[in-house]
This record gives C-alpha cells, sequence and structure tokens, in this order.
C-alpha cells in the first residue's frame, strides 16, 4: 500500500450524513426497494436520488434491495460521501438480485478522479449484511477518492478513545460480505478499518486503483473464497499501523497502536484466495497478530510479493510505521510468475527495537515457480538481524538469471529454519545464499540444475553459505551436465570453513551428496 492511500483514504470533506438512525421511527423488517422510490435501472437515467432516498427510508431489521438492473449513480460529491450510506442501525441487509448493478457514473470528468465510495458503512453499525452487491465505476479513473465498499468503525484496545478524539467511539460489529463484486473503482474495492466480528465469502475485486480487500485495526474476521484482478497496489492486506500510542489519522480514518493488541487485524482466517496481476503485493502483512492463511495462489505479481510480512520504524524509508507481525500461518501457498515469492523483511531503527525485528511466520507447503528475482527473501534494512520466519516442505522452480535467479537470499538473519526445501533451476546460477546469518537450520535441501551442456565459463556454486552459522541436516545437489571442476558449494571466510570435517564448519552440513561427483572439492572457501 502506498503513501498514497493515507492521503486519499478519507475522501472529500464530510457533508451532513445521509444516515439510517435506529429508532428514528421505530423498528421492522421492511423491504425497502430502490425502484419503489423512482429508480429506473436501466443505465442511462441518473438514479442518485432514488438510491439516497431508498437508503434513508431503511430502519433496523429491514432490507435495501436492488432487483435486476443497471442503477446509474451520477451524482457527485453526495452527502455522506458515498451512494449508500448505512449509519446507526442494526440487522440491515443490502441485497442485489443476481443482474442487479450500481454504476457509479460520477468521476470528475477534467480530472478523472473519484467524487465518493460506492457503499459506506459508518458506525455505530451491528450486523449488517451486504449479499451480492454489484458496484462498478465509470472507465478512466485515476487513483483518487472512492472505495467500492468502505467500513468505518473504531478499534477497543482500553477505554479510552484514540487519540486525538474526544468523542465516543462509533462501534461496527457483524458485518458479512457473500458474493459481493467491485471493478475500477478509484481506491480501494473493500476497505474495513476498527470492524469486529467480519465475515467474507465469494469477493471478486478486479482493476481497483488501491488494494482490492484492505483492513485496518480489525479483528475476528474468516475470509473464504477471494478473488482479485489487476489491482493497483495489494491484492490482500492486513495493515495495522504503528504510533507510541493507540491513534487515529482522523483524516484517513485509519488507526495505530505502540504494539500488537486483539485489534491488530487479530485472529482472522483466511481461505481459497487468488490474486493475478497488480502492482505490489498479492498478500501483505504489517502490524497484525494470529493469522491464518490457507489455499493461496497468486501469479503474475511482477512487482512485489506474492507474500509480503514487513515491518517499518519510525524513520526509516517508508511513509508510514508497522511492528513485525506474530503467530502468522501460511499453508498451501502457490506462487508463479512473481517477482518474489515470500518476502521477510524488517526496517528497524539502528536501536534495534525487537518489535520491528521479531516476527513469527511459519509457511508450510509453499511451490513457488518462476520467480524472476527471489523465490524466498529474509533482509533487514539497517543491519539488525531480522528473526521469525520458519518454512517447511518448499519447492521452487525457476529459470531466471538476474536479481537473486529466482532462489533464496537469507541475509542479516537469525535463526530461519526450512524442513524440506526443493530448489530445480534450468541454469547453473547460486539458488540458496546465506549472508551473516545466524542460527540456520535446514533438515533436508536438494538442487538440481537442468541445462545439459557444459558452460563456457566455471559455473558459480548452487550454495553460498557467507559469514554466518547454522547446520544443514542433508544437502543434495544434481546436475548431470557439471563440469570438472565445478565448486557446487562455497564458504566464507576462508580461515573459518577449512575444518576435515563438514559437520564443524560454522555453517555445518551433515551429509553432501553430489551428483554426479565432481572432481574437485565439492566445498569450496574464499
Amino acid at each position: 500500500m502506498s503513501t498514497t492511500r493515507r492521503r486519499i483514504l478519507a475522501g472529500l470533506p464530510a457533508a451532513a450524513a445521509l444516515t439510517l438512525v435506529a429508532g428514528c421511527r421505530g423498528g421492522g423488517s421492511a423491504v425497502v426497494d430502490v425502484r419503489a422510490h423512482g429508480a429506473v435501472g436501466d443505465g442511462i437515467a441518473d438514479d442518485s436520488r432514488a438510491i439516497r432516498d431508498a437508503a434513508a427510508a431503511v430502519r433496523s431489521g429491514g432490507t435495501l434491495h436492488f432487483p435486476a438492473g443497471t442503477y446509474r449513480f451520477a451524482q457527485r460529491h453526495p452527502p455522506g460521501t458515498a451512494a449508500i450510506v448505512i449509519s446507526g442501525v442494526s440487522d440491515v441487509a443490502v441485497v442485489f438480485e443476481p443482474d442487479a448493478e450500481l454504476f457509479m457514473d460520477n468521476l470528475d470528468p477534467a480530472l478523472g478522479t473519484g467524487t465518493s465510495h460506492g457503499l459506506l458503512v459508518r458506525g455505530p453499525a451491528w450486523r449488517i449484511a451486504l449479499r451480492n452487491v454489484n458496484i462498478r465505476w465509470a472507465s478512466g479513473a485515476r487513483r483518487s477518492m472512492g472505495d467500492g465498499i468502505r467500513v468505518m468503525g473504531c478499534p477497543a484496545p482500553s477505554s479510552s478513545a484514540p487519540r486525538p478524539w474526544s468523542r465516543p467511539r462509533p462501534p461496527v460489529a457483524g458485518v458479512t460480505l457473500t458474493g459481493c463484486t467491485v471493478r475500477s473503482s478509484p481506491q480501494a474495492g473493500v476497505i474495513m478499518m476498527g470492524v469486529s466480528g467480519i465475515a467474507v465469502a465469494g469477493l471478486r475485486v478486479s482493476g481497483s486503483q488501491a488494494d482490492g480487500l484492505h483492513f485496518n485495526a480489525c479483528r475476528r474476521a474468516e475470509i473464504n473464497g477471494y478473488t482479485a484482478r489487476d489491482t493497483g497496489d495489494d491484492g490482500l492486506a492486513l495493515v495495522t499501523y504503528f504510533a507510541d500510542r493507540f491513534a487515529i489519522d482522523a483524516a484517513a480514518h485509519t488507526f495505530s497502536f505502540p504494539t500488537l493488541t486483539e485489534w491488530s487485524n487479530t485472529d482472522f482466517t483466511i481461505a481459497n484466495v487468488s490474486v493475478t496481476g497488480g502492482t505490489a503485493n498479492g498478500v501483505r502483512v504489517a502490524g497484525a497478530r494470529r493469522v491464518t492463511l490457507g489455499a493461496l495462489a497468486v501469479a503474475g505479481v511482477r512487482t512485489g510479493s506474492a507474500v509480503m510480512v514487513d515491518s517499518a520504524a519510525p524513520g526509516t524509508d517508508v511513509g508510514w510505521n508497522y511492528v513485525a507481525s506474530r503467530e502468522v500461518r501460511v499453508t498451501d501457498v502457490t506462487a508463479t510468475d512473481c517477482d518474489t515469492g515470500i518476502h521477510l523483511l524488517a526496517r528497524p531503527s539502528d536501536t534495534g527495537d525487537p518489535r520491528f525485528t521479531d516476527f513469527d511466520v511459519h509457511v508450510d507447503d509453499a511451490k513457488l515457480d518462476g520467480c524472476t528475482n527471489w523465490a524466498v527473501r529474509a533482509e533487514t534494512l539497517s543491519g539488525r538481524d531480522v528473526s521469525g520466519l520458519s518454512i517447511d516442505d518448499c519447492s521452487i522452480s525457476s529459470t531466471s538469471t538476474t536479481g537473486g535467479s529466482g532462489g533464496v537470499g537469507i541475509d542479516d538473519a537469525r535463526g530461519i529454519t526450512f524442513g524440506r526445501l526443493d530448489v530445480r533451476h534450468a541454469t547453473p546460477v547460486t539458488v540458496f545464499s546465506l549472508g551473516n546469518a545466524k542460527a540456520l537450520a535446514v533438515d533436508q535441501m536438494a538442487v538440481v540444475i537442468d541445462q545439459t551442456e557444459a558452460p563456457a565459463a566455471t559455473p558459480a556454486p548452487c550454495v553460498v553459505l557467507d559469514s554466518s552459522t547454522g547446520f544443514i541436516d542433508e544437502l543434495r545437489v544434481r546436475w548431470p551436465a557439471a563440469p570438472a571442476p565445478w565448486v557446487p558449494v562455497r564458504m566464507s571466510p576462508a580461515d573459518h570453513c577449512g575444518s576435515a570435517d563438514r559437520r564443524d564448519a560454522p555453517v555445518g552440513i551433515g551429509t553432501l551428496d553430489v551428483s554426479p561427483p565432481v572432481v574437485e572439492s565439492t566445498v569450496g572457501c574464499s
């Protein structure tokens, strides 16, 4: 998520909000049909007033209903900053029939910028169900104001309100999205901030100018079935910011904490996510806690990572800050043709505050194919060690000869562990690189080189272990066309790696099997 996101999230200055105030005219379970309020639904007539009037008629326990049709919303800068505003109610449903669509045709004609959100839920609100909501913007939107579905609550980690707020906190709890679609939004597809009790199923976002699905300072969420295509930023983002005390950016309505809390995008269960294309990451996790992510498929993310888990302390190279995520579990992840597969990135200050270096991320059953930079990368940008990445059962294949050659790179890290790691590469390049890392642990590593012709120059070692410590229980290297001489493993510095028993080296190797056997030493020192 870029810095632009925080500046634009709030959209326009709030006019008098179009609210649905619970209890003003009694409760009930009435169905409010937008056509009964004058909506035409032919995609030509401007249905803005009818949509707003219908929304205003809904009370707690009621349903806002969109029959089949294309409902054009052309009003720019509407009251409440959205076509549909839900606030101050409970047990309300917004239901679109299968062929119903809200067409947001209110871009600024001169600038191509958005002038409102599609559907806004603003606290206080409880048990709000969005079913088959289908929102599409007119083509040509630039990144600007305009989330498809925007939900604004407030976390409650303590009795105090977020600085600098002094008014009561507006809670939002029990929000469900089922079968919803957002296309071509000028900002995020769906964004939720300070919301508890979330359920998302069958969501589809395409062509958003910012994140496809974004959460900030939420808790207790279940996402099952989410598809993102060609988003302008992250496909899925779980981001909670850092501040020295509980705070709100009032303009953006985003929240910050000094450490991980029960509201740091905590207790998320996410499954069956597909992300294709996009200009940032497939999934980004920053400042989150107790997140389980399974059955993730990311393809064609050319400028970011399939899975990015990162931190940033104040004073580092980005315009926002967040602490290291913990208790993050990722299973069954597939990355295809991405820049990077799995990336753990710490940006701590020079003091090495552990809030920004000590992660807890466990990945199991990862298949990373065709990464052009790194398949797995763990690093820090300050020289302070990053920790807390464990990967079991990981297979990698690549043809890249640029950047990290689609391999594994671990630098300035401690305690990084791998279970079974299989790497297949089309050419003889370095596919496992370790630099200034401590306490590496690998159970089994297998490297296969497919090139059938011997290169003109002596090829690089496929495994490089520089200025590091740790142990590799089993390392097997296979290159049928390997020339002689070739040294498949290189360690440095030389005065620390010349032990006759490879097990006693700074990075010890229990079993080293090179096939076919090379004439020269299988381990070189430099």
